[in-house]
């Protein structure tokens, strides 16, 4: 418990409730630290000193002629498909994600719209340049941010609201934006900015980096994601501003995924069922559900029998012909397939995830370049996510049923092997003997032991770094050297995480009830004990109720006020999206009437305390 809590009793609660205000607005005061961080603080946590002396091990920057060549299918450049009036925009400001626009008779058409609002906006600006038309309707083909954040360049909250514009999605879109991009999003969000090489110094590291399936840059000043107001459940026709549309889900790369076909053109949008220019990420190392290998084999042959004879993907540049569409959209399901069915092979023979990793590999027969090349997806960590989809986290021998926790195995190894000298030198004549991984392996058991052992920490450095520059797999690469960089204390996580939520968590982009919901996550059950509480608000400005009851470590929402709440709350939904921006604490809030109080304070004070403030800090490779 805090230690607030622990010095003062029932009875003192209860006589501080009756006492004078200036003691009423002493409780506030501790119910607003409690609560006024219900979706970004983090508590300070242990963090290993940086590196400030030179390494022994330096590692001169390369980079592979692939990886180099492979950025000229992301070059920034705006395609008109055939002599239709479809345009795509390959990388806007350099960014990360393609916006594409379809002109009909009275309006316009904007299919996805890439990552932030700075990039859609250089998007807008060279439509702009091409028709003076409104914004109709926005699709987007899936929930993943590099295709919703950029929407208000091309439309207005309002305009959404009033009818004018449609915003069209899956019927499972806000689902799966809830459990992908909200529920994970803070250690999801870590992982992807070492994924995306966005922390690597653009002079330094970031040399030559690119996003291989997708652009170059994630970060921009604004998200301006606006929520779908009409949803396909299957499959719709639609005709606006002239154009005739079919919308039809295929849940492979997403399980919110739409595709759209232009009949009259005969352009297909494939959104990100082809995943860009290279062999695709049938699982994203920065995290992410598993991939639905029947359902994305089932969504590209339901594009082959549409005859296309464009193909517009939404990274990447288009294909033009109908042979080459052909050849790509059944290249790419057969080495989607292949990865999949030699993967169960392989599992029903009794490999495990590491075996199967090394069995596998792509026949040259698959080759069709650049869209069979593994610059984003690989075969190896593709492979490992089919035994965890299919069998289970467990290869199948008891003996790591329940292993010994990780640092202390580490301890007894390193002891087995002579202790921590003899260990740094085998791992510095392994790096020295070009064979940076096994440097890389040995150097993390001193790690882990100890995580302000410098000159392990710079060997892990340096091995993670040769092998970063030697990697043309852009996900990989973004991994190595960023995780290079946090060894050496210049990537401290917990600050890269809590940067990145206050620049991108915008809580009025959310439902309310999604943004309750991610309370759930925050529960410290072995504070709420045996203990149980009801906390209910009432939003004066959406007219919607919702109580929060908390029972056996869980949290349940209701979409309704239940009538035994040990508190209700009136406020506005503007106060609430305050409180989670850290703009205003409850204590504030209500002594500004901003929030009317019916019940109990103790109740809403333990509720505050029952949240978890400590997010840690989650290092990927200083542990």
């Amino acid at each position: 418990m805090p230690p607030f809590f622990r010095h003062l009793s029932l009875q003192s609660v209860a006589q501080a409730l009756a006492a004078q205000s200036q003691t009423t607005q002493s409780l506030l005061s501790r119910i607003g630290c409690s609560l006024a961080v219900l979706a970004l603080a983090a508590c300070e946590a242990d963090t290993p000193m940086a590196i400030t002396e030179d390494t022994p091990y330096p590692v001169e920057f390369s980079a592979p002629k692939e990886l180099i060549d492979h950025a000229q299918y992301l070059e920034e450049e705006l395609f008109q498909i055939g002599d239709h009036k479809v345009w795509d925009y390959n990388t806007p400001n350099k960014g990360f994600g393609n916006v594409i626009m379809i002109e009909g008779d009275d309006g316009l058409i904007i299919v996805d719209t890439t990552t932030a609002h700075e990039h859609a906006q250089v998007a807008q600006q060279a439509f702009a340049k091409l028709t003076s038309k409104p914004v109709k309707a926005i699709i987007y083909t899936h929930h993943h941010a590099d295709h919703i954040n950029g929407a208000g360049a091309f439309t207005s909250a309002e305009e959404v609201a009033n009818g004018e514009v449609s915003v069209i999605a899956s019927d499972t879109f806000l689902r799966e934006m809830s459990d992908e991009n909200q529920a994970t999003a803070p250690i999801m969000g870590l992982r992807a900015s070492y994924m995306y090489g966005q922390l690597l110094d653009p002079n330094g590291d970031g040399r030559d980096y690119h996003i291989s399936c997708c652009g170059y840059q994630l970060q921009a000043q604004t998200t301006s994601y606006l929520a779908p107001n009409h949803f396909i459940s299957d499959s719709e026709t639609l005709t606006i501003a002239g154009v005739k549309l079919t919308l039809f889900k295929t849940g492979g790369e997403s399980a919110s995924h739409l595709a759209v076909y232009l009949p009259d053109s005969k352009i297909l949008l494939s959104g990100d069922e082809i995943q860009g220019p290279n062999y695709p990420n049938l699982h994203s190392l920065r995290g992410t559900k598993p991939r639905d290998a029947q359902k994305w084999i089932a969504a590209l042959d339901r594009m082959r029998t549409f005859d296309a004879d464009y193909l517009v993907p939404s990274h990447g540049q288009p294909v033009i012909g109908k042979q080459e569409v052909a050849k790509v959209l059944t290249t790419y399901r057969d080495v989607i397939q292949f990865t999949h069915d030699q993967s169960i092979r392989y599992i029903n023979k009794g490999f495990t995830p590491d075996e199967l990793a090394n069995a596998i590999t792509l026949p040259s027969r698959l080759s069709h370049e650049p869209w069979t090349q593994e610059m984003y997806g690989t075969v190896k960590h593709n492979v490992r996510e089919y035994y965890v989809a299919y069998i289970s986290w467990w290869n199948g021998d008891p003996a790591e049923l329940d292993p010994i926790p990780r640092q202390e195995a580490a301890r007894r190894m390193v002891a087995l092997m002579g202790g921590r000298d003899q260990v740094l030198t085998a791992a510095e004549t392994a790096f020295f003997d070009d064979d940076p991984q096994w440097a890389s392996e040995l150097s993390a058991l001193l790690v882990r032991i100890d995580s302000q052992d410098t000159r392990a920490r710079q060997l892990k450095a340096a091995a993670l770094r040769t092998i970063g520059y030697a990697t043309s797999n852009t996900n990989w690469r973004g991994f190595y050297l960023t995780s290079a960089l946090e060894l050496e204390g210049k990537v401290v996580p917990q600050q890269v995480r809590q940067q990145m939520m206050q620049s991108l968590f915008k809580p009025e982009d959310i439902g309310t009830a999604q943004l309750l919901e991610m309370l759930r996550y925050r529960i410290d059950a072995d504070e709420l004990g045996d203990d149980q509480l009801k906390i209910a608000y009432r939003f004066s400005d959406t007219e919607e109720n919702f109580t929060l009851e908390l029972r056996n470590g869980i949290l349940q929402l209701h979409s309704v006020l239940l009538q035994d709440s040990d508190v209700t709350m009136t406020l506005a939904r503007t106060t609430l999206d305050r409180v989670f921006q850290q703009q205003l604490d409850y204590a504030d809030a209500i002594a500004q009437d901003l929030i009317q109080v019916d019940g109990s304070l103790l109740a809403l004070r333990q509720f505050g305390q029952v949240i978890d403030q400590d997010q840690g800090n989650p290092y990927l490779s200083l542990r």
